[in-house]
């Protein structure tokens, strides 16, 4: 008897909290239609994400949720975004994607414009593909140039001059971006020897390695350093925002700097997660860009065809990467360039 009275509670219970589970609201559209949703976790700057998600969602009236990768490990980046399940990871670096797909993370998705883009700025199978690429460049404080006598820099080895020695600073190479480019791509251009003898050269210059992008700007606009080596687009900006900062392109070894995007494994709004990509890869996307300020963000896609990039960065010297290599070997890279 003990147990029927037992069994009739358990399922008296289970009735109830199915009953209460039924009767949660569930979001609707002005249509009475179920709410559609996209998780996104961003590593681009968040005025960027911001207008690009809000435009998005306006479009497609899709709601859409976003958490900021934190700086840090590659293996600290990869614990954030397993915690969430994210749909759309937005942003991070070619040597990032490439490794989140080697664990599985990252699910094929060829976008509408997917064959628009070289083979070197995307993955194959459409597990990743570039949105935008800048390049390599310097912000210098003119003032601090002019007390001594110097044009501003345009190539790695003007930084050589005992002129800069204890005013050149960059952000930290674990972080990627510019100041692991600058390893790379002087390593691939001119081979390891070499490579490494212009970093023992640069070593004594005693940079100064920040945490962030901007923590090396200030020190430049501060006047604490002489010249940063940052992405092109924040070094024009800083340019059109200081009247002494300058910025120039690294003419003799640079990179294609990638933002990229990719949709995750365990997508549950798989359809919206590819809507948002087709969108950010179109050219309505980079209208938008332009049309708020952004001019100095190109399209992947549009590469090497787009004659307002060549015209502002002239003629550089880019390596097609090795991503098996810069990716799986990065910390090596950076332990002997630092070590030479």
């Amino acid at each position: 008897m003990k147990k029927i009275v037992c069994a009739l509670l358990l399922l008296l219970i289970f009735v109830i909290s199915g009953c209460a589970e039924n009767t949660q609201p569930k979001k609707v559209d002005a249509n009475g239609a179920p709410k559609l949703s996209l998780n996104v976790c961003s590593s681009m700057s968040e005025a960027v994400t911001k207008l690009l998600v809000e435009e998005y969602a306006r479009k497609s009236g899709v709601e859409v949720k976003v958490k900021y990768l934190p700086a840090g490990s590659f293996a600290e980046k990869i614990d954030f975004l397993r915690a969430d399940k994210f749909d759309c990871w937005l942003g991070g670096t070619a040597e990032e994607y490439y490794l989140a797909d080697q664990q599985s993370m990252l699910a094929p998705y060829k976008p509408q414009e997917f064959y628009k883009m070289p083979a070197e700025l995307r993955s194959r199978q459409g597990q990743w593909t570039s949105l935008y690429l800048e390049y390599i460049a310097f912000v210098s404080n003119t003032e601090k140039l002019e007390q001594k006598k110097l044009y501003a820099p345009d190539t790695w080895e003007e930084l050589l001059l005992p002129e800069f020695k204890d005013e050149i600073t960059m952000p930290n190479f674990v972080n990627g971006g510019a100041s692991y480019g600058m390893i790379t791509s002087i390593w691939q251009l001119r081979g390891k020897e070499a490579a490494l003898e212009y970093a023992g050269k640069l070593n004594g210059q005693n940079i100064v390695y920040t945490d962030d992008i901007a923590e090396a700007v200030d020190k430049v606009h501060k006047g604490e350093k002489m010249v940063a080596v940052v992405p092109l687009r924040t070094a024009i900006l800083q340019e059109l925002k200081h009247k002494h900062l300058f910025a120039t392109v690294v003419k003799d070894a640079n990179r294609n700097l990638l933002n990229c995007v990719a949709v995750m494994n365990d997508a549950e709004n798989l359809n919206e997660a590819r809507g948002f990509i087709d969108y950010l890869i179109s050219d309505e996307s980079e209208a938008l860009l332009r049309s708020k300020g952004y001019q100095y963000i190109w399209h992947a896609k549009n590469y090497p065809y787009n004659d307002g990039r060549k015209e502002l960065i002239g003629n550089v010297n880019v390596p097609v990467d090795d991503l098996s290599w810069t990716a799986f070997e990065k910390n090596e890279i950076i332990s002997q360039w630092l070590k030479a």
